[in-house]
């Protein structure tokens, strides 16, 4: 007789694997993160508390990541003790619970995915933000900045977004499909940091285009190869010979020209004022700094009314010193700032040997966004806060580069 009780259930099941739950999560995660919206914390919140549970279920593997990549944690760790002596107290804590969550995010991520899926999460998660974004510029109406609250915010996540997309469409372990479709992604987001009038954003986009295509060719397999290092010294002697031929009989500086195309002068819109500002600060509290969101006190600081008055700024704006190591310093002190400049090094060593070493387009896109992180640190001030994906990928890319190689860590 047929067995008709409750048993196993008949029929297809939907199963998902622990490495595409872990890569749909991050895939989440970047897209919460790429932009504030309202209503994202009824979804970031609950992230980062997953978050905080599948640190602790993969501590086995976190901890010897952890044990290899601890500088980076220096900062985070500074954070936390500031909160003794910073103004506000309260608002320190929470910067450094949220930064310390930051962090370990990277590591839980770099533990349970490889290079080439934290690529393609990245990807697909730029591109779904990029195409609302230009729906709501071109067919919604919403003005130049679409969903972005700004159009630093909105050039910085086109870089971002191109950055990958591009990357993805160079990288051969990708079905062509994604290539192409990748591609257009891509053309979206170099058009769409052009319209966002952000200087540093084309600049970058235009400077990551040559880094992705040359990476591409030149360390694809692995840089240390004679034919490679002698194209790669032979380019660079020639642009080194046509630089110190033709710049010095220059008669307009050529940093002043370009800057002057974006409608900037050699302050930088008013930033190297702000840096006389921010020197000031750090001279009063040189070590231990303000503590974070101890400084841009609007209704407490005739410094910071002043700030705002010569910049044009209201006192429900936000505000900093367009400059991430000046902010660091005044926030958190040279102490702070002594403990980030080693996390940062580090970080650039290691996804610079790893790229070098094995050359495979995973590295060389970690490569090519941690220059721009790098190059944008001096105009901008969100280094080291808190939930800010253009930073995320940096530390992720130096803490995956940092695992043991196996035949996996490229997939």
């Amino acid at each position: 007789m047929a067995d008709i009780g409750f048993g196993n259930p008949v029929g297809p099941t939907l199963r998902i694997t622990a490495e595409r739950r872990d890569f749909l999560t991050f895939t989440l995660w970047a897209m919460v993160t790429f932009v504030q919206f309202p209503g994202d914390d009824l979804l970031l919140y609950p992230l980062a508390l997953y978050y905080a549970y599948t640190i602790w279920r993969d501590q086995a593997l976190i901890a010897p990541l952890l044990a290899r990549a601890w500088v980076i944690m220096l900062f985070p760790i500074w954070c936390l003790l500031s909160i003794s002596w910073a103004v506000a107290p309260v608002e320190a804590l929470k910067f450094a619970l949220y930064l310390g969550l930051t962090m370990v995010i990277c590591f839980q991520v770099a533990a349970s995915l490889t290079p080439r899926q934290i690529m393609h999460a990245i990807c697909l998660a730029a591109s779904i933000i990029g195409v609302i974004n230009f729906i709501a510029v071109f067919g919604m109406g919403q003005g130049e900045l679409g969903i972005f609250s700004s159009k630093n915010s909105m050039g910085k996540n086109m870089v971002v977004m191109w950055n990958v997309t591009f990357a993805v469409f160079l990288d051969p372990g990708t079905r062509w499909p994604v290539r192409l479709g990748s591609l257009v992604m891509a053309a979206i987001a170099a058009y769409m940091a052009t319209v966002s009038n952000s200087a540093t954003a084309v600049l970058l986009v235009l400077g990551s285009a040559l880094t992705l295509t040359a990476g591409a060719i030149i360390l694809r397999g692995g840089l240390m190869r004679p034919s490679r290092l002698a194209t790669l010294f032979l380019l660079f002697g020639v642009v080194l010979v046509a630089a110190l031929s033709i710049l010095p009989y220059q008669q307009v500086d050529p940093v002043d020209a370009v800057l002057g195309q974006f409608g900037k002068d050699s302050t930088l819109t008013g930033r190297t004022v702000l840096w006389q500002y921010a020197e000031d600060q750090i001279r009063e509290r040189p070590l231990l700094g303000t503590g974070a969101g101890g400084f841009w006190r609007y209704d407490e600081s005739p410094l910071v009314r002043r700030i705002y008055f010569e910049f044009y700024k209201g006192p429900w704006d936000v505000f900093n010193f367009h400059n991430s190591y000046y902010e660091i310093a005044v926030h958190q002190g040279l102490i702070g700032l002594a403990m980030v400049a080693p996390a940062l090094l580090w970080g650039i060593w290691v996804i610079s040997r790893r790229a070098l070493s094995e050359g495979s387009m995973p590295s060389v896109y970690f490569f090519g966004h941690m220059l721009v992180v790098v190059i944008r640190t001096m105009t901008e001030a969100d280094f080291l806060k808190p939930f800010v994906i253009f930073h995320m990928v940096f530390w992720i890319g130096a803490i995956a580069a940092a695992r043991p190689r196996h035949g996996n860590n490229v997939k």
